[in-house]
């Protein structure tokens, strides 16, 4: 594959919430040829406009994507395979890559693959490890991808196609892993899904069982809970969609937490403070600083 040249390159984004404005943002400082962005809504549309975050914006699909060189979607899962029908038309027959950066990606590859396949478009499935409890267009950044880890899925993309992707999230920042669609899902139920449930749980046990004691909380309740302030519509796809990995994770967070809760109720001192050890060493193990 020849180099990548961003400045020869238009890109179009399609969802301007944290992860599309943060791609914007990074594509502009790389100096991309055109920067293209759709988004449900007028107001959206302005506000990319005036921000600087694209030269061009619209609500029609089809606009925007037309003569793209790479197209990113950065909307909900749900979402994804009714924009790839709408814009496959102006596609067909160009080399365009298309790309996403949804948390779920057996669904993804699924139904937007083949959709796309259908008109002879290229599809590689992504996912940067980046986010925020924030989301919105004004939280978007630079540096939001650094040093972050970019799933990719090849599917059944050209070595070509996925070479593209690969270097793309490169330039982003990201560093890039390949993995196929299942074993990705249950990664990232693992890594991702199950402690954004723990932390949702744990926010309704502390605050909805006592609502009076919040207000004598520190940094230990804030830094728990801190991932259940993100979008809930945004986790239902997230969770559903990904519901055959997640529902073996949580499985598991009840039957350890049954554990723990069995030796409290027991005085088992010597069996508590071994899984707490255990959860230490293996945190330890992850996050050595």
């Amino acid at each position: 594959m020849e180099a990548l040249r961003p400045e020869e390159m238009t890109l179009a984004v399609f969802g301007p919430g944290l992860l599309g404005g943060s791609l914007l943002l990074e594509a502009r400082r790389l100096g991309f040829g055109r920067l293209r962005a759709w988004a449900r809504r007028e107001e959206s549309v302005r506000e990319l406009l005036s921000g600087g975050y694209a030269d061009e914006a619209s609500v029609s699909v089809a606009e925007v994507a037309r003569g793209a060189d790479l197209v990113v979607l950065c909307t909900p899962v749900e979402v994804m395979a009714g924009l790839a029908g709408e814009m496959v038309g102006v596609l067909s027959g160009s080399r365009v890559v298309v790309t996403d950066v949804g948390s779920v990606k057996g669904k993804v590859m699924e139904e937007v693959g083949p959709v796309l396949g259908a008109g002879g478009v290229a599809f590689v499935g992504s996912h940067p490890m980046a986010g925020s409890e924030k989301g919105g267009l004004g939280a978007a950044r630079l540096g939001l991808y650094d040093g972050a880890a970019c799933i990719v899925t090849p599917g059944g993309a050209s070595e070509e196609a996925v070479a593209l992707v690969r270097v793309f999230w490169e330039l982003m920042g990201c560093e890039v892993t390949e993995m196929e669609a299942g074993e990705h899902d249950r990664t990232v139920a693992r890594i991702s899904h199950l402690p954004h449930v723990a932390a949702v749980v744990a926010t309704l046990a502390a605050l909805r069982g006592d609502p009076g004691a919040g207000r004598y909380a520190a940094g230990g309740l804030r830094d728990t809970t801190r991932v259940a302030g993100g979008d809930p519509a945004m986790w239902r796809g997230i969770l559903l969609g990904n519901a055959v990995a997640v529902v073996p994770a949580l499985r598991d967070l009840v039957a350890e937490t049954t554990r723990l809760m069995e030796m409290v109720e027991a005085g088992d001192g010597s069996g508590l403070e071994s899984m707490l050890r255990e959860a230490k060493a293996l945190r330890r193990m992850r996050y050595p600083d």
